[in-house]
């Protein structure tokens, strides 16, 4: 059986980026990038800086090009859920994916972090919650599309990169809030393959 799902999720992961498969589909998987536009997403601005990052959608990936901070996130809120995304940036990239935060305020304050960086000073490395919880040890593959996985289900968050599980934790600070991504000056970086299957709460 454990066979049988890894290469059923193997084959998911192969298939063409930003579409959604017969059996994803039918299993109630939502798209959060079409590939092409920014629709079903709102720019916004972080900390104290005007810019909101000057994302766009090119060459079938939703890119942050690094000359300016910010961050984007989805129009939609959610709850408990599976997210599945790609993103590739250099060994070095600084970047964040938002969970369950709130569109007003500071992201990583109003919801979770969950951390792109592998040197980040008080070791909250690349898929920890930071501030909250630390990974186990991960790599991002400069160059490459790196491939995460996140559950949260209440307070239960499980992350998965590169096929790898490095985080299986409890944290109950927020419960539900948008997804977003986010952009740190001088660091591109690229996102695709977005989408999100709704869970119910047990």
């Amino acid at each position: 059986m454990q066979l049988y799902l890894f290469l059923f999720s193997a084959a998911l992961w192969g298939q063409q980026p930003n579409t959604l498969s017969k059996a994803e589909a039918t299993a109630g998987w939502r798209l959060l990038f079409d590939g092409a536009s920014l629709s079903g997403w709102d720019a916004r601005s972080t900390f104290d800086a005007a810019s909101t990052g000057n994302w766009s959608a090119r060459d079938g990936a939703l890119i942050c090009p690094g000359n300016s901070p910010g961050w984007i996130g989805t129009s939609a809120t959610f709850q408990d859920f599976t997210l599945r995304l790609e993103f590739r940036g250099t060994e070095k990239v600084n970047s964040g994916v938002f969970l369950r935060s709130q569109r007003e305020g500071a992201p990583h304050q109003t919801g979770y972090e969950l951390q792109i960086w592998d040197y980040q000073p008080q070791g909250y490395l690349t898929g920890s919650l930071v501030g909250s919880v630390k990974a186990g040890p991960a790599k991002v593959l400069g160059g490459q599309w790196n491939k995460f996985e996140v559950t949260a289900r209440g307070d239960h968050f499980v992350v998965v990169l590169n096929g790898a599980k490095i985080l299986d934790a409890r944290d109950a600070k927020h419960s539900s809030g948008v997804v977003g991504f986010q952009c740190q000056k001088d660091n591109p970086i690229e996102f695709r393959n977005i989408k999100l299957l709704p869970l119910r709460s047990k």
